[in-house]
């Protein structure tokens, strides 16, 4: 099992932490003997907890500025937990804004920072500086990724580099990156953090421009438009472009992307642009804008190349857990039934579609993540009137359910687990299918035969199975209907009359945090 660990911020002197550690009850037992590089600042060190005998080792790589805490004992959680409430530290968002530095010293000390706090929410962008220009960057990304990505995934280096002999011009290691979403987030990293191509991102754009994911290959064609990688024209101009809706375009869909690949190929190639204030010219700006930068969103259009441009921002961690929650490797249960949630973080969504996109703040809030089944519905239902020990598992079929039926539910099992549990509005359903960068469905910007077994960004599932699930309109209480097989996109909404005693649907609960 992996120690806990803390990584401070690197401004945050040896002196300062010494003066919290000891008011916290911890006692310098030794530190290193070899002349510190920087004075004051010794490169290790270790403490012992005064009560609980729990051991604290501090390292410090001066180069960077890094420095690690790590917990041994039996009471190593607590002491990372009464540490991290008083000491400032490098979070997911410190981590992204390092790793999107320009600078090469901040970038190393993301990387070194995520390695050591096996930070997976930064797993793309770190795949992502694998292709940086600087060896000492793209070297380190290399250990990083190795340390983030479970066992058994590398594929044997035999196969890769035959795969390189046969295609110098691509990125094997990119090719190889396991899951489509993966290779999508790669990109958009790309997009976000560089300014311009080079032959390592000439490579990767080569690799995803003949990628087997249709929507990989779109991102592709956005990505060599905005770093002007004119060396990857000759495979731009034969990628394949969605053109059925075996591969999930709609009709316009198929349009767009085809046109986009024109336009873009006349783009790098230096072909003349209709000229300003022209008809032609003013129905091709948006598109215009979004080559050159960020998407200007008004409309559905200009939400999906958003969505195309966008890495997946994951956001914190709750800093507070509610206290009907349990965390545990990485997940959380409710404390007493153990149906499992998912954290939707702080962040900007875009919600809606149409003519009038919305960019919203979550609040940060749990949500199930997968309808209540009927066994989980049964048990919640018996185990209100008494204790029955714990739900099934419940990842079984959703428990249909009448709107009443619904708030039964949501109200036996707030009463098992002494906290609110309560229907999602619309907008919180929406945010926790939807993710923050605006996508079509919960899985991406293509319809997919296999989308009931897809999850969101959030890690949300069963989004749209057999079953819609019940929401809440915010402004006037109303009952509608989200999600299910029939409504696939994260958007739509099915209004129910309160007089509809028949419509049903599934359970999704929401618990907010603390105030």
């Amino acid at each position: 099992m992996t120690s806990p660990t803390l990584v401070t911020r690197p401004d945050f002197a040896f002196d300062a932490l010494d003066r919290v550690l000891e008011s916290l009850g911890w006692f310098l037992q030794s530190e290193s003997q070899t002349p510190p590089l920087i004075p004051g600042e010794p490169e290790l060190a270790v403490y012992v907890h005064r009560v609980t005998d729990t051991e604290l080792q501090y390292s410090f790589n001066p180069v960077v500025k890094l420095r690690v805490l790590q917990f041994h004992g039996r009471d190593a959680v607590g002491g990372w937990n009464a540490v991290r409430r008083q000491v400032p530290v490098l979070d997911a968002p410190a981590l992204a804004a390092l790793l999107a530095s320009r600078e090469t010293k901040d970038v190393l000390l993301g990387l070194l920072a995520t390695g050591e706090l096996r930070e997976r929410s930064s797993l793309e962008r770190v795949a992502a500086l694998r292709f940086h220009p600087d060896e000492s960057v793209s070297r380190t990304a290399e250990r990083v990724h190795a340390l983030l990505v479970p066992a058994g995934v590398a594929e044997a280096f035999q196969r890769l580099e035959e795969e390189k002999r046969a295609h110098p011009d691509r990125s094997v290691l990119f090719a190889h990156l396991p899951g489509e979403e993966q290779r999508r987030q790669v990109l958009r990293w790309l997009i976000q953090d560089q300014a311009a191509s080079n032959p390592h991102i000439d490579a990767v754009l080569n690799s995803a421009l003949v990628d087997a994911d249709a929507e990989v290959r779109v991102t592709a064609v956005m990505a060599a438009a905005r770093l002007q990688a004119r060396a990857v024209l000759p495979t731009l101009r034969t990628a394949r472009m969605p053109t059925s809706t075996r591969e999930g375009a709609d009709p316009r869909d198929r349009l767009f992307y085809s046109g986009l690949r024109e336009l873009v190929a006349g783009v790098l190639a230096g072909r003349p642009l209709p000229p300003e204030g022209s008809p032609k010219r003013e129905r091709m700006a948006p598109l215009l804008r979004a080559l050159s930068g960020p998407a200007d969103v008004r409309d559905d259009p200009t939400l999906l190349l958003h969505a195309l441009t966008t890495p997946v921002d994951l956001g914190s961690p709750p800093e507070v857990l509610p206290e009907a929650l349990v965390a545990h490797e990485g997940t959380y249960r409710l404390r007493r039934s153990g149906l499992e949630a998912c954290w939707v973080p702080a962040v900007e969504h875009w919600l809606g579609t149409g003519e009038t996109p919305r960019r919203v703040r979550s609040p940060g809030f749990f949500v199930a993540r997968v309808p209540v089944s009927r066994a989980a519905s049964a048990w919640a239902l018996a185990a209100a009137q008494g204790p029955l020990g714990t739900a099934s598992a419940d990842a079984e079929e959703a428990a249909p359910c009448t709107w009443a039926q619904a708030e039964q539910v949501c109200a036996a099992l707030s009463r098992i687990e002494g906290a609110e549990l309560r229907l999602p509005s619309g907008d919180a359903w929406e945010m926790a299918a939807r993710g923050p960068d605006g996508r079509l469905f919960p899985w991406g910007n293509s319809m997919r035969d296999d989308g009931a077994s897809r999850a969101s960004p959030w890690g949300v599932e069963a989004l749209v199975g057999s079953l819609p699930q019940w929401a809440v309109e915010e402004k006037t209480g109303g009952h509608l209907l989200c999600g299910g097989r029939e409504q696939p996109l994260c958007s739509s909404r099915r209004a129910v009359a309160e007089t509809d005693t028949a419509s049903l649907g599934a359970v999704r609960w929401v618990l907010a945090l603390p105030p």
